[in-house]
């Protein structure tokens, strides 16, 4: 298991955000974004018995992120804390057990955090005519569960923005990405009586996210 590197994630990021700091305009529109947790899902998905995949669901998350630039611009900032009381498979003993201290230990390790360092749109470099149509990005950041923090890589792509039935100005993204449950500390592992295993090591995290621009 690796062993967690806050001081250079730490580090990593706040370099990252001088750099993209230092290269927006000096009179950029900065603006915050919250999301809206009933148009937005978080889900996670792993392989059971190696045959058919499950699913989890989060039903309460938070997340801010601070853009630079028209429309939704320059992501500066980005904060998610995960909330992992709040976790569902819609069965409630694999709810418990997920919980528990062989999984997230919640009772100890009640939030799960992402920070954002880097998310950039592809196609830009080198650019090209369909650069500017193209919607999909990388995200990559610092994802601690259980007080052990890695640096991941996502892939998101972006829906577009919307004015909302109250005239709020809305903005929508996809992520998906795999992870190693191993890399995070959580080796829990079973086997059936003919050596299968439960679970598998990959697990799929999706987000369907909807973010709302906040008003001074």
């Amino acid at each position: 298991m690796p062993e967690s590197r806050d001081d250079d994630l730490s580090n990593s990021f706040h370099l990252n955000l001088l750099i993209m700091n230092s290269i927006k305009p000096s009179d950029a529109m900065e603006s915050n974004w919250k999301v809206d947790p009933i148009h937005s899902e978080l889900s996670f998905k792993v392989k059971y018995l190696m045959i058919s995949t499950l699913s989890g669901y989060i039903k309460s998350f938070d997340l801010n992120v601070q853009t630079t630039g028209s429309d939704f611009g320059q992501v500066t900032d980005l904060q998610l804390a995960v909330h992992m009381a709040s976790l569902t498979t819609h069965h409630e003993p694999r709810d418990e057990h997920l919980k528990s201290a062989d999984f997230f230990d919640v009772e100890n390790h009640p939030l799960i955090t992402f920070q954002g360092i880097f998310f950039e749109k592809q196609g830009l470099i080198p650019s090209s005519p369909a650069s500017a149509y193209r919607r999909d990005y990388k995200l990559r950041g610092k994802l601690t569960i259980k007080d052990v923090s890695n640096i991941i890589l996502l892939n998101g792509e972006f829906g577009g923005l919307s004015v909302g039935m109250d005239g709020e100005k809305r903005a929508g993204f996809t992520v998906r990405g795999k992870l190693s449950r191993d890399e995070f500390g959580l080796t829990w592992r079973v086997q059936t009586g003919v050596g299968k295993l439960i679970l598998t090591d990959e697990v799929e995290v999706v987000g369907n996210i909807q973010l709302i621009k906040q008003t001074a």
